[in-house]
């Protein structure tokens, strides 16, 4: 029995393995094209954005979703009211799902903006249905545009941002496109610093697998959508909580083109407390692992090249990696017990599995400050430091992501909680899953300790660099939870 259990514990290893080399040799082809793209500074797509001067520009509508954002909706509004575009071919929705004094604070924005003749209104639902992808299906009912410009209640975007986007839809077959995302708040502390890099890496590989025309996964705000693709999908599905992503995945199989302007950024706000980041990412990994399986019939039976569909796999199912990675943590324990590491397969897997690590802890470090637009140079060891702290980051990650598809294969779908940003964190009612996830971040962090003692009693040491690591990251999002429980205590 205990041999049976060694055999299995390998295997499993071995599979995430070489699941992890799959990921890291397709994201680094992409990243050498976003070098590539990078180098050149412009592509074609690029050219028709500075092109403003076009025959009969569209209508556009301007949503703007919203749910109990009363620090941020007004500074919304007024971006969008900045907007430059023809003003009569433009109209602003504000759709007010909100139940606090969120409302208030937008009617009289709306009302201020209307008496000075411009074209935006102020539309509430008498319930949640559906909650964002039900905000946003209410909205284009009632909405005239040929184009939807969508923003959430933390964003902030630039002027022109109109006449740079709606330029690149001369193409009839582009259904939508995604621009950049900077953060305001991203030097407030590491945990910020860490959200930005993260999602700058996703922007920064995103700008390769645009250019060779690949699958890719896009945020639901800051972009702008064609209404006749909208209406060809049937508009968000709000049977997930990532609606967005759901949506980009249905318009790519449906042979939609999708365009990606990293310069035109639009500056949004970061989660600043670890709870909600926490709960945040649950909810992402929930949603990506859920749209991952919903799509994956269909993505098969997509005729596509080979390479293609390697990406398409690579892309859809990153959010399952990224779990996987968990199950490699709780396997660490077992494997020491049971594995010598003196099998010439488990010492190449090991030693795989960290020089994949080191390389793709690299590449995403190089792209996360490319994409993340750190342009600062640290000295050598805060740079080495500050890399490593920000790969230990994605194994809490992979804990929340791991309960995200768990709760998914449980048919958890439409649990959904609004991401306070900034210092505004969940002061009156924090939801449940942030209990499970903090006492799950303790069991970890004891049980990686616990490894790394019976790796080194048992002469064990080549999962002891993971477990350490395990320690680090899962120590510092404990660390940043006494802090925060602390911070309420003084409140």
């Amino acid at each position: 029995m205990p041999t049976l259990l060694s055999w299995f514990c390998q295997a499993i290893f071995l599979v995430v393995v070489v699941y992890f080399a799959l990921y890291v040799l397709l994201e680094l082809r992409v990243f050498l094209i976003s070098r590539k793209v990078e180098r050149r500074k412009l592509t074609e797509l690029a050219h028709s954005a500075d092109e403003a001067d076009i025959e009969r520009w569209p209508s556009v509508s301007v949503l703007l979703p919203i749910y109990n954002e009363s620090e941020v909706v007004e500074r919304l509004i007024d971006a969008a009211c900045r907007l430059r575009y023809p003003s009569q071919l433009l109209e602003i929705l504000v759709l007010d799902d909100s139940s606090d004094g969120t409302t208030e604070l937008a009617r009289r924005k709306v009302e201020h903006y209307a008496a000075q003749d411009f074209d935006i209104r102020l539309l509430r639902r008498r319930d949640r249905k559906g909650y964002k992808a039900g905000n946003l299906v209410n909205g284009i009912q009632q909405s005239r545009g040929e184009f939807f410009a969508i923003f959430d209640a933390d964003f902030v975007p630039p002027d022109n941002f109109l006449l740079k986007t709606v330029p690149c839809f001369r193409d009839p077959k582009l259904g939508f496109l995604q621009t950049g995302i900077g953060y305001e708040n991203r030097d407030v502390s590491f945990l910020t610093r860490f959200q930005a890099m993260e999602m700058g890496h996703q922007q920064y590989v995103t700008v390769g697998l645009s250019e060779d025309g690949d699958m890719a996964s896009l945020s639901g705000s800051s972009c702008v959508w064609r209404k006749v693709c909208v209406d060809a999908l049937g508009g968000w599905n709000a049977s997930t909580v990532t609606e967005d992503v759901d949506l980009g995945y249905r318009a790519q199989f449906g042979d939609w083109k999708y365009a990606y302007l990293r310069d035109v950024v639009s500056m949004s706000v970061l989660p600043e407390t670890i709870s909600a980041y926490r709960i945040q990412r649950e909810r992402w990994g929930r949603g990506l692992i859920h749209s991952a399986f919903k799509h994956l019939k269909q993505m098969l039976l997509q005729r596509m090249p080979l390479m293609k569909r390697m990406h398409a796999i690579s892309v859809m199912f990153s959010s399952v990696l990224l779990a996987s990675i968990y199950v490699l943590i709780l396997l660490s324990l077992p494997l020491m017990y049971l594995v010598h590491f003196d099998s010439v397969g488990m010492q190449w897997g090991a030693l795989a599995f960290f020089s994949l690590v080191a390389l793709w802890g690299m590449e995403n470090a190089f792209a996360a400050r490319r994409g993340a637009r750190f342009n600062s140079k640290p000295n050598a060891l805060k740079a080495l430091w500050d890399t490593y702290r920000y790969i230990a980051m994605f194994l809490p990650m992979a804990w929340y992501y791991f309960v995200g598809g768990v709760r998914a294969l449980l048919g958890v779908h439409g649990d959904f909680h609004r991401t306070p940003k900034g210092k505004d964190g969940y002061r009156a009612i924090v939801p449940r899953i942030n209990s499970v996830l903090l006492a799950g971040e303790i069991f970890t962090f004891l049980y990686s300790a616990l490894a790394v003692w019976v790796g080194f009693q048992h002469g064990n040491y080549f999962l002891i660099p993971l477990d350490v690591t395990v320690c680090v990251g899962f120590g510092m999002v404990i660390y940043w939870s006494w802090q925060e429980r602390q911070a309420h205590k003084r409140v």
